[in-house]
């Protein structure tokens, strides 16, 4: 069992296909961990058939009760299954034990009912085998859409797998796939996995890497998913910097933009980390996707191939550049501090943002207006619309929810910045990133760091932006009544 941060690898029990008979296992007890994990650890064996576009897996979870009381029931979010008849569900079952478990697949959300009750502070381990097809890349106009998919030349597999769901306010969070944003939810989890691919495939995917032949082996502790991307035509370029080491997975066309590529994550990792912390890995993968946009992973960023099309592989001014400094930029807003990215997602994807303009500010100060101008304004210009507060299901598309939460919350930001200083808001993000590393956090906490470091009230920008009721801390609300002490 893996109790530490670096957990030790216990390979998962091979199950018969065919297996689930629908009983419950006959024991009146759970067979307990003996040691309860700090945080749920994953265990994958994968094996892929690269040209047919499936994934067979057999996986692994250790946990604690995540709810304080004593349950029967645990409740899972399998994001492929969003796509009927996309995910074949062999067997679940309580590792080691003899009997499969009786479960329901309704959706997305698979329900496990238990043999007998599983009390608070005791930990368990289930493992599950179950095959998907990898979907044909969609089409879309906008950020959305499956950030598991399959093109021309690669495919990758983000929120692939079953995925215990969070316990949060006394429910289980199960959130509804919609086209729009990052539909998905995790806690913070260490990963194991093995993957057998064929001969000529290359895998990347997040955390410390051995290569064993056909076997790729990657070990990622402290993390919000565990994705990997494959190919056949991949090349790879690799840097070191302050001791992290960077490397491109690009298509053989866009190979000679693997410099600028690297450089603009590499300033960025340094940048980041002396603003705000660390970086919490020993390596960074970029991988060219056959998806239209970016997309960010734990210890791995994805980057569309589309993004690479009319750079020249010099200078700051064009989408690769951009929104590679923006995936790196979630590697603190999203993978070490946490939030909703489903009814919060300013939260991140703003940082993300802001992330972008500091980039710009230190290392292409004469592109910053340019970069505002293009990736902020654009053609909307003061047309610009909507509160940045909203879930990601309560925007009417990708574009309205582009404008107000990628861009009028990069919008708001600034303007905290101009009003309170540059090196004021840089500072109560570093707190924000110290106090809350590893953990889930809300605007709350923001805005209590914010409070922090200054007293300026804030309350005229927050009703400007925000659509919901937010209690500021006193100390940047000018005292108003009902203020947070």
């Amino acid at each position: 069992m893996g109790t530490s941060g670096q957990p030790a690898l216990i390979p998962t029990v091979a199950v018969p296909q065919g297996a689930f008979s629908g009983r419950l296992a006959s024991t009146q007890t759970l067979p307990f961990l003996e040691e309860t994990p700090p945080r749920p650890l994953y265990v994958f064996n994968v094996t892929l058939d690269y040209a047919g576009g499936n994934v067979h897996a057999q996986q692994r979870i250790e946990f604690a009760n995540p709810t304080g009381q004593t349950i029967s029931e645990l409740k899972f979010n399998v994001p492929p299954a969003r796509r009927p008849g996309a995910v074949t569900l062999r067997d679940v079952r309580l590792f080691g034990q003899s009997e499969p478990l009786s479960y329901d697949l309704s959706g997305t959300v698979l329900n496990v009912k238990l043999p007998a009750p599983f009390p608070p502070g005791k930990a368990i381990a289930i493992t599950f085998d179950f095959t998907f097809r990898v979907p044909l890349q969609e089409i879309t106009a906008g950020i959305g859409g499956d950030d598991t998919s399959r093109g021309a030349y690669s495919l990758i597999c983000g929120h692939w797998y079953i995925m215990l769901a969070p316990y949060r306010n006394g429910v289980w969070d199960t959130p509804t796939y919609v086209p729009v944003g990052d539909p998905y939810t995790s806690e913070l989890a260490d990963h194991e996995a093995n993957i057998l691919a064929p001969e000529g495939v290359v895998i990347a995917a997040g955390g410390d890497e051995e290569r064993i032949g056909r076997l790729w082996r990657y070990s990622l502790p402290k993390a919000r998913v565990f994705a990997f991307a494959a190919s056949t035509v991949y090349l790879t370029e690799a840097i070191q910097r302050d001791g992290i080491t960077y490397i491109h997975y690009v298509y053989p066309e866009h190979r000679h933009l693997s410099p600028a590529v690297l450089d603009a994550a590499a300033d960025a990792v340094r940048l980041f980390s002396q603003l705000y912390g660390p970086y919490p890995y020993r390596a960074l993968r970029i991988v060219e996707t056959d998806r239209q946009q970016g997309q960010e992973y734990s210890g791995l960023i994805g980057i569309g191939a589309t993004l690479y099309a009319g750079y020249r592989g010099h200078g700051a001014r064009h989408d690769l550049i951009a929104t590679t400094v923006h995936e790196v930029a979630h590697q603190w807003w999203f993978n070490v501090v946490g939030s909703d990215q489903v009814r919060a997602p300013w939260l991140d994807e703003a940082l993300a943002r802001y992330g972008e303009l500091r980039f710009y500010q230190e290392y292409h100060s004469a592109d910053a207006d340019w970069w505002f101008e293009h990736f902020i304004l654009g053609r909307e210009r003061g047309r610009l619309t909507g509160p940045i507060d909203l879930a990601i299901d309560e925007y009417a598309d990708s574009r309205a929810y582009i404008n107000a939460v990628y861009r009028r919350g990069l919008i708001f930001l600034n303007e905290v910045r101009k009003r309170i200083g540059t090196q004021t808001l840089d500072a109560a993000l570093k707190d924000y990133y110290e106090s809350y590393a590893y953990q889930q956090a809300d605007q709350d906490r923001f805005f209590d760091a914010l409070a922090r470091h200054t007293t300026q009230d804030l309350s005229d920008l927050v009703r400007g932006f925000f659509a919901r009721a937010v209690t500021l801390p006193c100390r940047i609300s000018n005292n108003a009544q009902g203020c947070r002490q």
